[in-house]
């Protein structure tokens, strides 16, 4: 059966990615809520609906639950031109997806302003967060030493199950507290990224790449926004959002970003 969907919105990078002549992809994995695509370069397009809302790697369908169950792994997906308009359709077998009115979001949070009032944060995670045998290497990798930073990455590369393994998920996290608060976040997140994502899930390692960048959902942004300005209770239900990503790639995430808050700040042993 065919179907019609409009994008409510898309991310810069995805839309980037889909102007680029010709853009290619296959569908990797199907949820009730999401459809992965990875082009043959191994970038990642998730095709959401909007009860998960935007991310770094999302085209945000106004459809309902179940919408891509006619989808299935291993087909392909391309872009048609409508006729007398410049914008395509996203197809994927029966279904195909407009583009053209799709709203254009940033995962970029404004990390300049973030980081200009930054407040004090970092309660609530503690040193059990993390094998004792990758902290001490993370932490010092922190301080500088990208030989340590590599090898506590590769350590936690592809740690746990599922498509996106706790441990990528709490290297995420450690990615966005370092647009946060470190000196040089390029450099720390470039040495994790190149460490990890190729040990990993291919859609893991493009949520890495995506943190790499400085980019994130908009539950982080609503969390990073609270954190530096909000009221208490925003905070609550800025973190409440980030929690409920996945089964546990929010808390994850977070667990990550807070632990590294607290290193960081943790006198030398």
């Amino acid at each position: 059966m065919r179907m019609h969907a409009t994008a409510r919105s898309i991310s810069r990078p995805v839309q980037e990615r889909l102007l680029e002549q010709p853009f290619a992809a296959r569908v990797l994995a199907v949820f009730d809520r999401v459809c992965d695509l990875v082009t043959p370069a191994g970038d990642v397009v998730a095709l959401v609906t909007p009860h998960i809302g935007d991310g770094p790697l999302n085209v945000v369908v106004e459809a309902a639950v179940g919408c891509f169950a006619m989808i299935k792994p291993g087909m392909v997906a391309g872009l048609e031109k409508r006729a007398q308009r410049a914008a395509s359709l996203l197809c994927i077998g029966e279904l195909k997806v407009a583009l053209e009115d799709a709203a254009v979001w940033e995962p970029c949070p404004d990390w300049g302003a973030l980081r200009a009032r930054r407040a004090s944060v970092g309660r609530g995670a503690g040193r059990d967060s993390i094998p004792s045998y990758a902290a001490e290497l993370l932490r010092a990798g922190w301080e500088g030493d990208m030989v340590a930073l590599r090898a506590g990455a590769a350590r936690l590369a592809g740690l746990g199950g599922g498509l996106t393994p706790a441990g990528d998920d709490f290297l995420v996290g450690i990615m966005l507290w370092a647009w946060l608060a470190h000196p040089d976040p390029p450099v720390i997140c470039r040495a994790i990224v190149e460490e990890a994502a190729p040990r990993t899930t291919t859609l893991s390692a493009a949520f890495l790449r995506a943190a790499g960048r400085g980019e994130c959902s908009a539950a982080w942004h609503r969390f990073l926004a609270a954190l530096t300005t909000g009221t208490e209770d925003e905070l609550a239900a800025a973190v409440q959002g980030v929690l409920a990503y996945g089964a546990t790639s929010g808390a994850d995430a977070l667990a990550g970003f807070l632990w590294i808050g607290i290193e960081s700040r943790r006198p030398p042993d």
